[in-house]
């Protein structure tokens, strides 16, 4: 039998919570500890592009974002954005594979929409203001799904799993289990998640695109969240699809504070400044790299390579402010005030 342990981001979480006595100042910014990513295509009658990326904070709080572009009859069909919080559990660590439990979630935002399908909803449990019933996303055409509760949406959403981790890539199957098992499905209440969910929301907002790039398509969706404080949390994932497969992978999460402007017919523009900090993760299986940098981390070193722009290219960044110069630099967005949908061009010029 194989040895098992916990894996080093266990101890680095123990003895930071035990540096804050149990959790974090209104001063210390809340940052991920760890972060890692997957890309991947599925089809089922439409091609369905889906980025999972999973933070993990103190306190054993985990911030699970899956972004889906819905592609058929050449065109965007359909953009969701399911963000969910819980806690997780650390397993064992063996060859270079790391597993966690993620609880079921405690909190779960949801965003979908479609132009072509003429539908715009939002659903967030941990937003005092969501009533319910609330209307879910269809499964089939023409349906009408409704959540009646809180329950409901966590029970559709926000169930738990197990995930496996080796080189900052996520895998949902067990290396120790038997060809064609199941995805776990993980039914335990997590705790609390105030220590990373600990402000209210003002807006979430997000938007997709497609882009033709020289080598396959550029499946792109944008996510941001804006709190009382006008604090942000904006994600950026892409899917770089070519020659049949998934050629690249790259997840970006900035942190930091921004203003609303002057609203005019329908959009209210929110600037936001310069990042604090820049969570990138970006990988290739057909590439070959795999690529993780957390400005936040105290242990993070420079120079630190960045995703190539071009075939065959080394890029790198010598300071976390090259990093954040290159991913998160201060720019607008415009707000839908009606709905969850933003344009990143000003529609009104």
């Amino acid at each position: 039998m194989k040895k098992r342990f916990l894996p080093f981001t266990t101890f680095i979480l123990a003895a930071m919570t035990m540096a804050g006595c149990g959790g974090s100042t209104p001063e210390e910014p809340i940052r991920p500890i760890a972060a890692f990513a997957l890309g991947e295509k599925t089809s089922s009658g439409m091609d369905f592009y889906t980025s999972h990326q999973i933070n993990f904070y103190k306190q054993n709080v985990y911030e699970y974002v899956t972004t889906r572009i819905t592609y058929g009859y050449s065109m965007n069909l359909g953009t969701e954005v399911t963000v969910r919080y819980g806690t997780y559990v650390a397993g064992y660590s063996e060859d270079g594979i790391s597993e966690y439990t993620l609880n079921k979630a405690a909190e779960v935002v949801l965003s979908s929409f479609s132009l072509a399908g003429g539908f715009k909803i939002q659903v967030n449990t941990a937003d005092s203001k969501q009533t319910y019933p609330a209307e879910l996303p269809a499964q089939t055409q023409g349906e009408k799904r409704y959540a009646n509760s809180k329950d409901d949406v966590i029970n559709a959403y926000g169930l738990g799993t197990k995930i496996y981790v080796e080189n900052n890539v996520i895998s949902f199957n067990d290396p120790n289990a038997e060809a064609g098992a199941e995805q776990a499905v993980v039914t335990t209440a997590s705790e609390s998640v105030k220590s990373v969910l600990n402000k209210n929301f003002k807006k979430v907002q997000v938007t997709s695109e497609i882009k033709a790039g020289a080598i396959g398509d550029l499946y792109q969706v944008y996510y941001m969240q804006v709190f009382d404080d006008n604090s942000y949390e904006y994600i950026t994932t892409g899917i770089n699809f070519g020659y049949s497969m998934v050629l690249g992978t790259t997840n970006t999460v900035s942190y930091g504070k921004g203003s609303f402007g002057a609203g005019e017919d329908g959009f209210t523009p929110f600037t936001l400044e310069k990042a604090n900090d820049v969570v990138l993760n970006s990988y290739s299986k057909a590439g070959g790299f795999s690529i993780a940098i957390n400005t936040a981390d105290p242990n993070q070193t420079y120079p630190a390579e960045l995703p190539a722009q071009t075939q065959g290219e080394k890029r790198y960044a010598n300071s976390k402010d090259d990093v954040v110069k290159e991913y998160a630099p201060e720019h607008t967005v415009f707000t839908s005030d009606a709905d969850c949908v933003m344009s990143l061009v000003n529609p009104n010029a």
